[in-house]
């Protein structure tokens, strides 16, 4: 199967936005003020975006440590942005890289109350990863991995005058569909420029209808995954008996 992202550069990208604001087909020296004022606006694309979607869109995960015996807290790193919504949750991954336990997150002042239950929930007090009971020595070892809000990889150009690198100039735009960082950019742009304003809104409606789009079609035409109960995990206890349940989460075998 072919990789369905496409893929743009940023001399690719800068050209589009100038086609979308002139409607002329230019191309301009990456020296030159136009280009690097374009590429400003690219990379506030960039960052805009990554708060769409529920911040979905540069969603991942980050390995921070390993699970210990007797253990339930970690530190993680200060620079680290967890990310805590919908139906994310901490994994604990053995040697062979499979997901074995799914700790799902629980409000701090909740945590407390399942220290007895054989299974793992965790919750993000300050800098630190606290989870609801201690490792086994059965559970030692392990990999952690918190999912995490990664920032968009922006273009960095050096110094004014100096000459753009191939590298950066070949760099593609850090998003599956360049096309919604492209039209987010000729809208910031037109802000920035008086001779532009008039457009301002035309432009800002074609980027949100772009990006409705695309959220519609990531969210309405796909299979959705699996979702657990949205009621916290006491539902376990109160379930017992009833053939048609099982513990949540699906990874824990406890």
């Amino acid at each position: 199967m072919s990789n369905p992202e496409v893929q743009m550069t940023l001399d690719e990208a800068v050209d589009e936005v100038l086609g979308m604001l002139t409607g002329l087909d230019l191309t301009y020296d990456p020296e030159l003020d136009r280009y690097r004022a374009i590429t400003r606006q690219l990379n506030r694309a960039l960052r805009g975006n990554a708060l769409e979607n529920e911040w979905s869109w540069y969603a991942s995960t980050e390995s921070v440590g390993t699970t210990g015996a007797g253990q339930n807290r970690l530190l993680l790193p200060s620079r680290m942005r967890p990310r805590i919504i919908n139906d994310d949750a901490v994994r604990i991954v053995d040697s062979e890289g499979t997901v074995v336990k799914w700790a799902y997150f629980l409000p701090r002042d909740a945590l407390h109350k399942y220290q007895s239950r054989p299974g793992l929930w965790c919750s993000i007090e300050r800098q630190a990863l606290v989870f609801s009971r201690v490792f086994r020595d059965d559970e030692d070892g392990m990999e952690i991995q918190v999912p995490v809000m990664r920032e968009p990889t922006m273009f960095r150009l050096p110094d004014a005058g100096e000459v753009v690198p191939a590298g950066i100039r070949e760099q593609p735009i850090d998003f599956a569909y360049p096309d919604v960082i492209i039209a987010r950019a000729a809208f910031y742009y037109a802000q920035s420029d008086p001779v532009m304003q008039p457009r301002v809104p035309t432009l800002e409606d074609g980027y949100k209808n772009l990006m409705y789009s695309l959220i519609e079609r990531d969210t309405q035409y796909t299979d959705s995954p699996y979702i657990n109960e949205t009621i916290l995990p006491v539902q376990n206890g109160l379930y017992e008996g009833n053939v048609d349940s099982h513990l949540h989460p699906h990874a824990n075998f406890d």
